[in-house]
């Protein structure tokens, strides 16, 4: 997950290096066939069923499809058509689907609206935040600052005059029904990886604490939050150790907004982050908008409401139907271009699941299932069979997800082939350089020839995507491994795969 916070490592994932390997698809695309009949290439074959031969791999349920873009040739397949738990390969679907049906250039837009009017400072009305699910009210897009969205928004209050709001702070999250997480999630309240889903999100629905030991053995620790804010109140347990032995944190939420944080770590401990979910998203984006609002000299004398999922909910229709409305302000996110690089090199769990709700609605759906149906039927229209396909979510998390080999490699193919083939491969981590694939095969022959989405649970694995091999011919591959024990031993076995693939060679018949 990310969170509001932005490194110089994620700023420079924003800006990937411009692979060749995208010039050679473009180049490629229109004239192939999407598959020619199967056949099986000797070499690669004995070497890849000799990998996959590895008695650490024989408990376990391994699947693989490779193809050949460049000549529309099946060269490889093992259990290719069995069904697989794609942990974070569903992010290839869900953002597929969604170049599809609202093609790259889609935008979010969130408003800011008011009732009321300005008499001598004072606005005598409430305003309403109208949330559509975008994920990027935070910092990652805008260089850290996770309040950008929020000052901007005061500041616009402020150039009309206002220092004071004599109605409510009323959240309109009710653009998607009240199901913050999703079927089969191993939910953890306080793991940031399943932050609670809202039509209102602020910063990824996450807090980052660090906490800093006090450098005296039996003290406790300094907490820094971002954003600071007073809407978490975090009880500290925490002390310090003199021995240098592994550091324990425990959190737990005893009440909605207070966390508890016992355990111990050493007195020569660096700072710990840990990225802290939070309980009502909606209200949460509110108090801190009302928190940046009152540091900007702008007072609310109401209540913070919302439509659902919130300490103090209201009838948003009933509010809305009672006068008229004005804009004041106005946040358009960011290219979908350019956040499907979030979902898919970041594997951002958040976003892509925002992003499943944003394609269902698009379509007239509502919820994960109905949203889901409309993605499956915008990649049936682009030629995918989506027969072997069980969407469950947007992001992977729920172990009811299920695809195929084959049915993923179908989807990159067409992805290749069709009108947004920059967009999406463009999306993908590069082996080597940047996302889940940045330190991964560093300093082999692979780096920089491999873009591919990683899938990632406990007994699941999955990699899939494009390489292109030493003399230029590019493969299409999904790996799958379910029920596996011995996690290392499969990550090798992706990994030599990978490696032979690139020297594949069409003339191996």
């Amino acid at each position: 997950m990310t969170t509001g916070s932005m490194t110089a490592r994620d700023r420079a994932r924003r800006h990937p290096r411009y692979l060749p390997l995208v010039p050679l698809f473009l180049a490629v695309l229109c004239s192939l066939p999407l598959l020619a009949p199967a056949e099986t290439v000797g070499t690669l074959n004995e070497d890849l069923t000799a990998i996959l031969d590895d008695p650490a791999l024989r408990a376990a349920h391994v699947g693989v499809a490779v193809d050949s873009l460049t000549t529309g040739r099946r060269i490889f397949g093992y259990n290719a058509g069995k069904l697989f738990v794609p942990a974070s390969n569903m992010k290839l679907l869900t953002t597929a689907a969604a170049l599809l049906a609202l093609s790259p250039d889609f935008r979010w837009e969130t408003r800011l609206l008011t009732d009321g009017t300005v008499t001598s400072g004072v606005l005598t009305g409430d305003i309403i935040v109208e949330g559509s699910g975008d994920p990027t009210i935070s910092g990652y897009f805008h260089d850290g600052d996770v309040l950008h969205v929020f000052r901007r928004w005061a500041m616009r209050l402020k150039e009309q005059g206002v220092r004071e709001i004599g109605g409510d702070l009323v959240i309109d999250n009710s653009a998607f029904p009240d199901q913050p997480y999703g079927k089969g999630w191993d939910v953890d309240p306080v793991n940031c990886f399943s932050a609670p889903r809202d039509a209102f999100t602020f910063n990824n629905n996450c807090i980052q604490l660090d906490m800093t030991p006090s450098g005296r053995t039996g003290d406790g620790a300094h907490f820094a939050m971002e954003p600071v804010t007073d809407y978490v109140r975090v009880t500290s347990g925490l002390i310090c150790r003199k021995d240098a032995g592994p550091d324990v944190v425990n959190l737990e939420y005893t009440t909605p907004r207070a966390l508890s944080v016992t355990g111990s770590i050493g007195s020569g401990t660096r700072t710990i982050t840990r990225y802290v979910a939070v309980n009502h998203p909606a209200y949460f984006g509110g108090f801190v908008l009302r928190e940046t609002l009152d540091a900007a000299g702008i007072v609310l004398k109401g209540d913070i409401l919302c439509a659902r999922n919130c300490p103090k909910t209201v009838d948003i229709g009933a509010r809305k139907a009672k006068k008229e409305w004005t804009t004041v302000a106005v946040y358009r996110s960011p290219r979908l271009a350019e956040i499907i690089k979030v979902v898919n090199k970041l594997s951002n769990n958040l976003y892509a699941e925002l992003l499943l709700l944003a394609t269902g609605r698009a379509a007239g759906a509502t919820g994960t299932e109905g949203s889901a149906a409309a993605a499956l039927a915008a990649l049936r229209r682009a030629g995918m069979d989506t027969s072997g396909v069980v969407m469950a979510d947007g992001s992977g998390l729920s172990r009811h997800d299920l695809v195929t080999p084959d049915s993923v490699a179908r989807l990159l193919r067409i992805m290749a082939q069709g009108p947004h083939a920059r967009s999406f491969i463009d999306s993908l981590p590069v082996m080597s350089v940047d996302g889940t694939l940045g330190v991964r095969l560093k300093g082999s022959r692979a780096a920089e020839r491999v873009r591919a989405k990683t899938g990632t649970m406990t007994h699941v694995r999955g990699l899939s995507g494009y390489v292109t091999t030493v003399k230029g011919e590019t493969l299409v591959f999904s790996l799958f491994s379910n029920n596996h024990v011995a996690t290392s031993a499969v990550d090798a076995a992706t990994d030599r795969i990978i490696l032979r693939l690139l020297d594949y060679s069409s003339s191996e018949r």
